[in-house]
Order: C-alpha cells, then structure tokens, then sequence
C-alpha cells in the first residue's frame, strides 16, 4: 500500500512536466536511461506526418527528464510546431520474483499550427520485460497505457456551399477531452549505443481526426557519455 500512495504522490508530481505534443508514439521505455537522443517519425492518418527529436537525461538512477521538439504535417493543415518536456520515475526494476520494469510518466506538450493549438497532460505508466538474447543484444516489448486531459484552441471555420453557409469551431463541440492513449512497441538494442525502436499509439486526441499512430525511431546514446 505505501508503495501505491508513492506512485500516486509521483503521478501527480510528475504530470505537468513530461511529454507528449501530438497524435505520435511517445516511444517511453520501461527502463529510464542515463542519456539518449531518439530520432523518430511518425504517421498517424489525418493527423499526417510527424518527424521529431526527443532527448532524454537521467539525473540519477531513479529519474529522466526528456524533452521533444518537431514538426508535423496534418492532412489538409499547415505545418505544425510540437514541443514537449518530461519526468520518468523509476518505479519498479526487474527481478527473478517480479519480470518487469515499470517507468511512471507524466505528460504535458503543444502543438501549434494554423491557428490551432493543443496542450496535452497525459500521465501514465510504461511496463516491459527486456529479454537477452544469444547474439547479446536486447529485445524489450513494452505498453504504455496513459490518461490524457487535451486542451484546444482555435477560431471558427466558416464553410459556404451553394444554398447556405454554416460556422463550425475547429475545436469540434469541445475544447476540453479526456482521452485514452496506449503505446504498444519493441526496442531492439544493437549496440550499448544504438537501438532501433517501433511503437503503435491507439487511442490519442481526436481533434487530428485520427486516433491511431504508428512510429519508428533510432536511439543513440554516445559513447563515453555515459553517467551512471
């Protein structure tokens, strides 16, 4: 029970000051690192493209922060900015009795483009087991379940046809959304310095018209830069 009332005291602590800007995978594993830049991309139907750089710096053994910057190209939108930042917490580490890493997130991004903007709190957990294999690399399929309060902004459009014109706000009948996002993905360590990562995003803020996302990435932590 004292071990819950902690990770709830976390959650809380955590939620306005980790990442997440836009319909992406966040691509969180359950493992916090010492240091890694994550090169990634991602598709995610009306919402479009999106190519991003996430930075992630442990500050001990039990906590990261990260932050992410991008851009994203919606379907029939301009072009927009996405910015992010982060806590990870270092809930649980593997052992014989218990199989899995459990990483709790917190979450708060914004996208910007086209007169609309939306902010994101989502707060959650990342949950994986990291598997060795013969050759010695590492395979780690995790999920990332979180709850996402979404935040919108934005003028109304005003659409004309032949008999009528009718005046819709961008933001849809509420600018206000809790939502429900999960990360489903595999990091694949090649190298100390190099993984490949995949992850699948079900769920995520319908003002993009789309709720489902699929990304990929390549994680670098240089050598010698190490901490810890």
């Amino acid at each position: 029970m004292r071990s819950l009332k902690v990770a709830l005291l976390a959650l809380v602590a955590a939620s306005p000051l980790a990442a997440q800007a836009y319909n992406y995978p966040e691509l969180q594993t359950p493992r916090i690192v010492d240091r890694e830049y994550n090169f990634a991309a991602a598709s995610a139907g009306n919402a479009g493209t999106s190519l991003l750089f996430q930075w992630r710096e442990g500050l001990n053994e039990n906590w990261q922060f990260s932050l992410d910057g991008g851009l994203a190209s919606p379907k029939g939108g301009n072009t927009n900015v996405l910015v992010a930042g982060g806590l990870a917490w270092q809930w649980v580490r593997s052992t014989a009795d218990m199989p899995f890493d459990v990483a709790v997130t917190g979450g708060a991004g914004l996208s910007s483009g086209n007169s609309i903007n939306v902010v994101r709190i989502p707060i959650g957990a990342a949950v994986g087991h990291t598997f060795k294999l013969d050759n010695g690399n590492e395979l780690t399929p995790f999920v990332h379940p979180r709850l996402s309060l979404d935040f919108c902004s934005g003028p109304s459009i005003t659409y004309v046809n032949q008999n009528s014109s009718s005046t819709v706000p961008v933001c849809g009948s509420s600018t206000t959304k809790l939502d429900v996002d999960v990360d489903i993905g595999v990091n694949y360590e090649i190298t100390q310095q190099v993984a490949v990562r995949v992850g699948a995003l079900l769920g995520g803020t319908s003002y993009f018209g789309s709720t489902n996302a699929i990304g990929f990435s390549i994680a670098w932590t240089p050598k010698g830069l190490k901490k810890f």
